[in-house]
């Protein structure tokens, strides 16, 4: 189905058609600058939010996940996670071309459908991988915002979503970039965003933590409240082995021995903050984790809550499938414990989780039980459905039993929930952003100067389809954006161990358990995340390189890495190309 691009005078005139014939809408003009909305914004469904995480693809077999796993009937909306943010560009680009685009990605999850009409379909931006700082200097600059929309929108309805995720990884997180100044920036841009939203009736959300002291510093949360269609609240990762004794994740309520900045690291006042912040209850929904925290324990004979563990150790032992320490899905936590042979489940009747032990090896996760916990509590405080991360590390295979039986529960529990309705929410709406003449394109490679115009996008490069049977990209040129390379498995296959360095991680060592990240063969400001087994190449902003000590990328007088420094032509990126340029 063909896309339109909208110039300037239709967008004007769409949008002012579609906001005066809303059948949800009465609108007042006030002296031609603004406008005022009063509109329905509830409903009587709760939703049921599953974000479907596109590197599952690369697991080992059997457990490799891909879309046509996808239990749609038991979801509302799907949530495709995740797209990138370039920071020389401003706009979206595919951080797995070969999925995306080549093997049919968006087009197959937005075809779902067709197999499930009642599922809306959303794109996901960020997500921890992605960083902060970029974020914090898109939505510092009102050019740089309008350009980040444009290709938001066009990335929407090229490839079918009804609607768009945002998941910055903290606006105001000091420690990932971010600035005093993002819990403004960052309403202005979801503001915009809402405006031209409405013009094309697509869906906006947000993902957000619990602790309070990143959402005092990122989130006006009334007016988000007004804005988001939904916001999907991340009520776990709550503990983990950064915490230094063995505990679940995601508690539902305070219990005695949580003290200090744990107190109320829970579910509930999570939860409550939001609601007392001026967050509607049917608005913020209810995030459940499908996979378990691991530790190792300092002694085995000590294997309770809140039991002293071995940090150094930086988590429990990886799992077969996952290979990340600290961390299983919950298809490997029921396997575990299905084979009899060792592991006991306890169960924290406050916190309503799990946890099970065996020898110097302890997890705290979700099962069954304690879904149904949680959605019964849910349903007592009237909030807005449940969210799930991730549809792939249920048990969707049945190894352990019934198919997605931690999905099936909350399906079970809330089809006859009807989520108490708030009748009326004013929303301010400001002037649209106005779209472009660019279509959505892989992955950026070009630095334009920033649009310091307000009300006037300057028109990309544009490309014509790509033919099904041309997948080579274009030689990048210094005046437009190229295709990116559609190759990503042949990574770990064609780079071989060439410096003779045996301690040197390289590619091919992402098979390797432990290995979360390894510094890229030539490039000090790239590294390479491991996905599965799989290496997928990530920049480091501004003048920052990679530090693989403690996994961040940090000024290069703080990095120990004399290859970086200095007039390397090979290693040095700074003394190899200016900042800004063409990144190849």
């Amino acid at each position: 189905m063909a896309k339109h691009i909208y110039t300037l005078s239709l967008v004007s005139i769409v949008f002012v058609v579609g906001v005066l014939s809303a059948d949800k809408a009465v609108e007042s003009a006030k002296d031609g600058k603004q406008l005022e909305t009063i509109k329905n914004i509830t409903t009587d469904t709760p939703k049921v939010v599953c974000y479907f995480s596109s590197w599952a693809l690369y697991r080992p077999f059997p457990m490799n996940y891909d879309i046509d796993d996808i239990p749609g009937d038991k979801c509302t909306h799907l949530v495709y996670a995740f797209v990138g943010l370039s920071n020389q560009t401003w706009e979206l680009f595919s951080i797995d071309p070969e999925f995306d685009f080549n093997k049919g990605g968006y087009r197959r999850f937005t075809a779902l459908r067709k197999k499930f009409p009642h599922v809306k379909t959303l794109l996901s931006v960020g997500g921890w991988a992605e960083g902060g700082k970029k974020y914090s200097e898109m939505v510092a600059v009102e050019a740089h915002r309008h350009t980040f929309i444009n290709s938001v929108i066009q990335w929407v309805q090229t490839y079918g979503f009804d609607g768009f995720d945002l998941d910055w990884e903290y606006p105001g997180a000091f420690d990932r970039g971010g600035t005093v100044k993002d819990k403004e920036n960052f309403l202005d841009l979801v503001r915009e965003m809402k405006s031209v939203f409405n013009t094309y009736r697509m869906i906006l959300s947000a993902a957000v933590p619990v602790s309070k002291f990143r959402v005092q510093d990122a989130y006006d949360i009334e007016e988000l409240g007004k804005l988001l269609d939904f916001i999907n609240v991340m009520t776990y990762d709550l503990r983990g082995n950064w915490a230094g004794f063995s505990d679940v994740h995601s508690p539902l309520h305070k219990r005695p021995f949580d003290e200090w900045a744990y107190e109320k690291l829970n579910v509930h006042d999570g939860l409550q903050m939001w609601v007392d912040g001026g967050a509607p209850k049917n608005k913020l929904i209810v995030g459940v984790p499908f996979y378990g925290r691991t530790y190792t324990l300092q002694d085995p004979q000590s294997r309770g809550l809140k039991a002293y563990i071995d940090k150094d150790k930086k988590g429990g032992l990886p799992g077969t499938y996952t290979n990340s320490t600290g961390f299983l899905a919950y298809f490997e936590i029921c396997s575990l414990l299905s084979q009899n042979n060792g592991w006991t489940r306890k169960f924290d009747q406050i916190g309503k989780a799990p946890y099970a032990f065996k020898e110097d090896q302890w997890v705290g996760y979700e099962d069954a039980e304690s879904v149904a916990a949680k959605m019964d509590y849910l349903k007592e405080q009237g909030y807005g459905g449940a969210m799930v991360w991730a549809l792939d590390m249920d048990d969707f295979r049945g190894s352990c039993g019934e198919k997605n039986p931690l999905l099936t529960t909350i399906d079970r529990k809330l089809k006859d929930y009807k989520v108490p309705v708030v009748k009326k929410q004013v929303i301010k709406r400001p002037k649209p952003v106005l779209n472009n003449h660019s279509k959505p394109h892989r992955r950026t490679q070009t630095s334009p100067a920033p649009n310091t115009k307000k009300s006037v996008t300057t028109p990309r490069t544009r490309f014509a389809p790509q033919s099904k049977a041309t997948t080579a990209a274009a030689k990048p040129k210094t005046t437009q954006t190229a295709k990116p390379s559609t190759t990503r498995r042949p990574i770990a296959q064609n780079l071989k161990k060439t410096y003779g360095d045996p301690g040197r991680l390289y590619p091919n060592d992402c098979n390797t358990p432990n290995i979360s990240y390894i510094p890229h063969e030539k490039d000090c400001q790239k590294y390479y995340w491991c996905a599965y087994g799989v290496p997928i190449v990530m920049f480091c902003e501004g003048e920052t390189i990679w530090n693989q000590e403690d996994g961040n990328c940090k000024l290069p007088d703080l990095v120990n890495r004399p290859e970086c420094k200095g007039d390397n032509p090979v290693s040095n990126p700074f003394t190899r190309r200016k900042r800004g340029s063409a990144r190849k």
